[in-house]
């Protein structure tokens, strides 16, 4: 293979790539919810959501009060229990039983160490708070909040209760220590005389906020910044993650072998498990229906429901949930025992892209920055492809030096194009050259850098980690945009070292555009993964250099920097 087609063969593989990456794998998209966004903005987002909210007239406010009236409970006071370990702080309302927030500790919204954690428990009207219980039975007369009596409460569990005359249901909430996950049991008893049917279901709920769109050439790109909350669950095996939930025009559902349902974002996941495996479950999911505005925030939910039960009268029945609401951490994940790991999407490459990650937490255990043991991570990776670098790169040199004879076959057999390739082929086996020994290579790494990419992508281990100076956050873009322009630098020094056998200048021109194409991407990633593309490429400007100045690791060692003698 010509050394400009394989150049122009890695020009067109790094082009597929990302525009596979920002339109089909990862696409930006318009409503969003940026994950560090100040006290200050989540405010505004609250005067937005209560002002997109229908306005109440008189007759609604009758029938809100008719609503109230029903609950035999109604004139219980508001009540706010906080649960709270070393990891996570939860405000229990007993309006409703529900989550109002859910602060994981050790995730603030900025870099900075004052700000406010991250929480995850947003809701908005018309969607299911956060661990919203309802048990799916219009007979039983529960309001849609029912004003729970708070029985007991404490920093690790509180106990919500709520009577009729036709059942009795309590509501035990129980944070774990040292955890982001928590047990919610239920217990309901038939006061009645006639048997009644319930459908435990559990709910969670996540807000995309609105995200203003920014003009430029790569203004597609800017979307990736954002930390999009979706839902998620997994059945029957598998991950699933609907497209176009904000399309819906009703909740959807799931059934099967339901491990878990939830909403996720890109470092953190809330998801329900339920206690019990079996027919009947089913993972159910929706949105709060389109806003009249298209600017306003978009409210989605996501449960699991439990098998319908017969509760005879004067009967009972027990069941429950386990809920984890924290970051995307692998090991916190595995340690839930239900495959919550897999909401960690790695896409074709997990098999490799799990031992990446265990090898960067290593790097990190023995220097202590994410930002150098992403370096060390790039290095060992490189040298552990060299002998493949290496073959690719005698290859290429081998075409080069047949290049001369293939222009003399190519002009010479002309206007036969048989002979011609027969002749080719002749000439590739009397010196041994392999036409695809460049370019193979090239395709066999392929899949272990879009590995490492995606685990530096979606690693949690990243976000607001600082690296040194004025990077303190290695998950957002580069302030300076020093990271980009060195690596737009380092690509032409690659370009002008890589031998090639063609003289057009226009093809000449294409390929010293690439360098600016690819500073132009890398403007928008985060500098976590600038850094393992900037070192990845040094790496192979002096890997280029040396080989073609024919020096070994042995003589870079000795200080021998000159080319061997002929």
């Amino acid at each position: 293979m010509k050394s400009e087609y394989r150049a122009m063969l890695a020009v067109g593989l790094s082009a597929v790539f990302f525009l596979l990456w920002y339109t089909v794998i990862n696409p930006a998209k318009k409503d969003a919810n940026p994950p560090a966004a100040p006290a200050a903005q989540a405010v505004e987002a609250t005067k937005s959501i209560e002002a997109a909210a229908p306005a109440v007239t008189e007759s609604s406010a009758g029938k809100e009060a008719s609503a109230a009236l029903a609950d035999p409970q109604a004139r219980i006071p508001f009540v706010t229990s906080m649960l709270k370990n070393s990891l996570v702080e939860a405000d229990v309302t007993n309006d409703g039983g529900v989550v109002t927030s859910w602060r994981v500790l050790d995730y603030r919204q900025t870099t900075d160490p004052k700000s406010p954690p991250i929480d995850l428990a947003l809701s908005e009207q018309g969607i299911p708070a956060p661990l919203s219980l309802s048990l799916d039975s219009a007979s039983l007369g529960i309001p849609e909040r029912p004003r729970f009596e708070v029985v007991e409460s404490s920093d690790s569990k509180v106990v919500l209760r709520w009577r009729s005359q036709k059942i009795e249901l309590t509501k035990t909430i129980s944070l774990k220590p040292d955890s982001y996950s928590a047990d919610v049991s239920i217990d309901v008893q038939n006061r009645s005389s006639e048997p009644i049917t319930i459908r435990p279901t559990l709910d969670w709920s996540g807000v995309n906020l609105p995200q203003k769109k920014k003009g430029g050439p790569f203004s597609f790109l800017t979307g990736q910044q954002v930390d999009i909350r979706q839902p998620v669950f997994f059945v029957d095996g598998k991950a699933h993650r609907p497209k176009d939930v904000q399309k819906l025009t009703k909740p959807q559902s799931s059934t099967g072998a339901v491990y878990w349902a939830g909403i996720e974002s890109r470092y953190f996941l809330s998801a329900i498990i339920p206690r019990v495996q079996g027919d009947g479950l089913a993972a159910e999911y929706g949105n709060a229906g389109q806003p009249a505005d298209a600017q306003a925030a978009q409210g989605l939910w996501a449960g699991v429901s439990l098998p319908p039960t017969a509760v005879p009268p004067g009967g009972g029945y027990k069941s429950g949930f386990s809920v984890y609401a924290g970051p995307k951490e692998m090991n916190l994940l595995k340690a839930m025992g239900v495959r919550l790991e897999e909401a960690i999407d790695y896409g074709w490459f997990t098999v490799i892209a799990i031992p990446i990650l265990y090898l960067l937490q290593f790097f990190y255990g023995v220097v202590r920055n994410y930002g150098i043991a992403i370096i060390l991570l790039t290095i060992f990776v490189k040298l552990l492809l060299h002998p493949v670098n290496v073959r690719s790169l005698k290859s290429m040199k081998a075409m080069q030096q047949l290049q001369p004879r293939l222009k003399e076959l190519q002009k010479k057999y002309k206007d036969d194009k048989q002979r011609l390739n027969a002749e080719t082929m002749q000439l590739f086996r009397a010196h041994k050259v392999n036409p695809m020994g460049g370019c193979l290579p090239m395709l066999l790494q392929l899949p272990i850098y879009i590995a490492l990419y995606k685990v530096l992508w979606s690693s949690i281990e990243l976000y607001h980690a600082p690296f040194f100076w004025f990077y303190q956050d290695l998950s957002a873009p580069d302030p300076y945009l020093i990271t980009p322009i060195l690596l737009g630098i380092f690509m032409v020094a690659q370009q002008l070292l890589t031998p090639s056998a063609s003289a057009d200048p226009a093809q000449k021109k294409m390929m010293m555009f690439m360098p600016i194409m690819f500073t132009g991407f890398m403007l928008f990633l985060p500098v976590g993964l600038v850094i393992y593309i900037l070192v990845n490429t040094g790496m192979s400007v002096t890997q280029q250099w040396m080989y073609n100045k024919g020096i070994g690791f042995m003589d870079l060692i000795r200080g021998r920097l000159g080319a061997k003698p002929a």
